[in-house]
């Protein structure tokens, strides 16, 4: 099984057709899918800057550039609408598509809008973005999240701003051992491996253009396999799935060691949720 652990919708997967077919045509099973550009079927290639870059650097300028072009289009501001439209793909997807829920810690009402969409969108994991959302992880309404989190048995899926922000996560995951927490991209982390002390923290191995092999090598060595999720974030990297499969074989994984990649940690995550 495989399944898409991070992606967004717009692109090959802005609707139901669109993102069925796509699901198919490249052997994926379901997609956790996030709020993403409204209406927008455009895809991004992006070169596999890793290769060259092998630093965790590269990640942190990248970020710098996701965080001026959201300004300059204004997609933070659908984030509601786009919400509710994610829980309503998943509705009509018969299992394919398993929605997300996108919480902006900047929102004065986030907190009621979380409590009140919960039952509804029956979502299993929160999602935010300091890129997105230029918020703090020392944000009063982040530490409100995640004890909300706890309280819930939610899952966290963060994708973290600058290496002051990581460490500053290491603190919460090291008060908040019971949380899930997801972090995108690898981001920060032989930070976070060395310093955590929680052993529910995972990572997500979607955009492989941001961190290099050796960056995962080392961290799986650290981990093993039961810690890290497959996903493309799509429409921002064409064909990352197939990317990131073809990265895991280079370290001749075994098969249960590459099932445990492609779909059943997060499924663990999901059940436990």
């Amino acid at each position: 099984m495989i399944i898409d652990g991070h992606a967004h919708a717009c692109g090959v997967y802005s609707d139901l057709e669109k993102t069925i077919k796509y699901l198919d045509d490249n052997n994926i099973d379901k997609v956790i899918l996030s709020a993403g550009e409204p209406s927008s079927t455009k895809n991004y290639g992006y070169p596999m800057m890793s290769n060259l870059f092998k630093g965790s650097g590269l990640v942190y300028g990248f970020n710098k550039i996701i965080g001026f072009v959201t300004k300059l289009n204004g997609v933070a501001k659908h984030i509601d609408e786009q919400n509710e439209y994610v829980w309503k793909l998943a509705k009509e997807s018969k299992g394919r598509i398993i929605n997300t829920y996108w919480f902006n810690p900047l929102d004065d009402e986030c907190m009621d809008k979380l409590e009140k969409n919960y039952d509804l969108y029956n979502f299993k994991i929160i999602k935010m973005h300091q890129c997105w959302n230029k918020f703090s992880v020392d944000n009063e309404n982040f530490l409100k999240a995640v004890k909300w989190a706890k309280e819930k048995s939610t899952a966290i899926f963060i994708h973290l701003g600058t290496r002051e922000e990581v460490i500053k996560f290491i603190e919460v995951t090291n008060k908040y051992k019971d949380v899930i927490f997801i972090v995108a991209h690898m981001i920060g982390a032989d930070e976070i491996i060395s310093k955590s002390k929680s052993s529910n923290i995972f990572f997500d191995l979607s955009a492989p253009q941001l961190y290099s092999l050796e960056i995962f090598k080392k961290s799986y060595e650290a981990l093993g396999s039961k810690k890290f999720i497959i996903g493309s974030d799509t429409p921002y990297g064409k064909g990352n799935i197939q990317i990131n499969i073809d990265r895991l074989q280079k370290l001749n994984l075994s098969n249960e060691e590459m099932e445990d990649i492609l779909g059943n940690n997060i499924l663990n995550i999901l059940e436990s949720c």
